[in-house]
C-alpha cells in the first residue's frame, strides 16, 4: 500500500502498487539495500508537494537550487517558472515568475539545468533552459528554427524582473544560442557550458556561452557550438529526453526517448573534424566532433524521459510506463518502482536523498518517500 498525500490540503486516494512482473524481486534485501531511495519493500509513498494551485501547468522538469532550499520547476504550457521555497515542509511557499520575453526565450520549455555564478548575476548561480520549439513566438509567427538553449540568472531580484518593459533590452535572460530547435533536454558541463538533446537535428550538441552578455543583451560572438553527429538521438514529441553529467567521471547519460534507451557518452573523447556553416549568427566556433566514445548503457525501455544520478546509481523515469528504474553504472537493473504519475517527466535527487519528479499531465510536483 502506498500513500498519496497532498501537502497542506486534501489527502488523495491511497492506491496499492500495480503488478510489476518484470521488476526485481522486492524481497531481495540485498537489492533493496542497493536502492535506498526506493525503500526496503520497493513500494514507497508519493507525496504531492505542489499542484496547479501553485500554478504548475504541464511541468516538464525541475532543478534544486545548488545552495538554497528551493526547487525551480519549468512550465511548458505557460513558458514560466514556479519556485517552491522549503518544498514539502510547513514553511513551504511558492511564486510563479515569467519573463516578459518568454515567448521566445522560454517558449515551450522542456528542461532546466543549474550552472554556476557570474558577475552579471551577483555571484548567484545561473541556470539554463532548453525549449521544445521552432520559434513561433507562441503561435504569433511561422516557425523559423531560430531557437536553442538559454542562460538565465538564478538571482530572484533579476530573473523575470530586469528589463521587463524595455524597448532596447530583451528581458532578464543572460545569453542564448540558436542552433537547436525542439531541444528536449539539457545538462550542465562546467562554467557556462551545457550539453543538449537536439530534437530537430537528432544528435547531441555542446554549447558554451562563455562570458554571458548580461541581462537582456544580444551579443553571441563568443559562443561555441559543437555538434556530436555520431551520438544519434530520436525525439518523442512532448516528452523531454533529459541528460545528466557525472562531474567526477566526465560521463554523460542521455535518455534517448524515441529509441527507448539510455546512452553513455565519454565527454573527454572525440576530435573536432571541421567547421560548419554559421547560418543563424556569427560565433567564435561552430564545429563538428567525431570519434566520441559512446555505448548503449540501457536498452529496451519504453519512453525514457527523466534521468538522475546519485553516486553510482542512475535513475531513469519512463514516461510511458510511469516507472522509475534504478541501474548501476554498468547498466544492470537494481530495481524499479511503479509511480502513480500520469505523465512522468523530469526526476531529481533532492538534498535529503529523496527522489522527486514532475507529472506533466497531472500538474504535480511529487516527492518519493521510501
Amino acid at each position: 500500500m502506498r500513500t498519496y498525500v497532498l501537502i497542506g490540503s486534501v489527502v488523495l486516494q491511497a492506491c496499492s502498487g500495480s503488478d510489476s512482473s518484470d521488476a526485481v524481486d522486492s524481497g531481495d534485501s540485498g537489492v533493496a539495500a542497493a536502492v535506498p531511495a526506493f525503500g526496503a519493500d520497493m513500494e514507497p509513498g508519493y507525496t504531492v508537494v505542489a499542484t496547479s494551485e501553485e500554478k504548475l501547468s504541464n511541468p516538464t522538469d525541475l532543478g534544486f537550487h545548488p545552495r538554497r532550499d528551493e526547487v525551480w520547476i519549468v512550465n511548458q504550457a505557460t513558458d514560466a517558472v514556479v519556485i517552491v521555497d522549503a518544498p514539502g515542509t510547513e514553511e513551504q511557499d511558492s511564486v510563479r515568475k515569467k519573463d516578459a520575453y518568454a515567448n521566445h526565450f522560454m517558449e515551450e520549455v522542456s528542461s532546466i539545468a543549474w550552472g554556476v555564478g557570474s558577475e552579471d548575476t551577483n555571484g548567484e548561480e545561473a541556470f539554463g533552459t532548453c525549449q521544445e520549439s521552432r520559434n513561433t513566438y507562441d503561435g504569433q509567427g511561422a516557425p523559423n528554427n531560430f531557437m536553442g538553449p538559454v542562460l538565465w540568472p538564478g538571482d530572484r531580484e533579476i530573473f523575470a524582473k530586469a528589463n521587463q518593459n524595455s524597448n532596447q533590452l530583451l528581458g532578464s535572460h543572460l545569453d542564448m544560442l540558436h542552433a537547436s530547435p525542439n531541444c528536449m533536454g539539457m545538462a550542465h558541463d562546467e562554467g557556462n557550458a551545457f550539453w543538449v538533446f537536439d530534437g530537430w537535428n537528432k544528435h547531441l550538441v555542446y554549447y558554451d556561452f562563455q562570458a554571458d552578455h548580461g541581462p537582456g543583451g544580444d551579443y553571441h560572438g563568443d559562443g561555441i557550438i559543437r555538434r556530436y553527429i555520431e551520438v544519434e538521438l530520436d525525439r518523442k514529441a512532448n516528452v523531454p529526453g533529459h541528460l545528466i553529467k557525472d562531474q567526477v567521471s566526465g560521463l554523460l547519460y542521455i535518455a534517448d526517448t524515441g529509441n527507448g534507451r539510455v546512452i553513455e557518452v565519454d565527454t573527454a573523447t572525440g576530435e573536432i573534424t571541421g567547421n560548419l556553416p554559421q547560418t543563424m549568427e556569427a560565433l567564435e566556433e561552430f564545429s563538428q566532433v567525431e570519434g566520441v566514445s559512446q555505448r548503449d548503457l540501457v536498452t529496451g525501455l519504453s519512453k525514457p524521459s527523466g534521468i538522475a544520478l546519485d553516486g553510482d546509481i542512475l535513475f531513469v523515469g519512463d514516461w510511458k510506463t510511469a516507472e522509475i528504474l534504478a541501474f548501476d553504472l554498468e547498466g544492470n537493473e537494481l530495481g524499479r518502482i511503479q509511480t502513480p504519475a500520469e505523465g512522468l517527466m523530469g526526476i531529481e535527487v533532492g538534498p535529503e536523498g529523496n527522489l522527486w519528479y514532475v507529472d506533466g499531465a497531472a500538474n504535480e510536483l511529487v516527492r518519493v518517500d521510501p
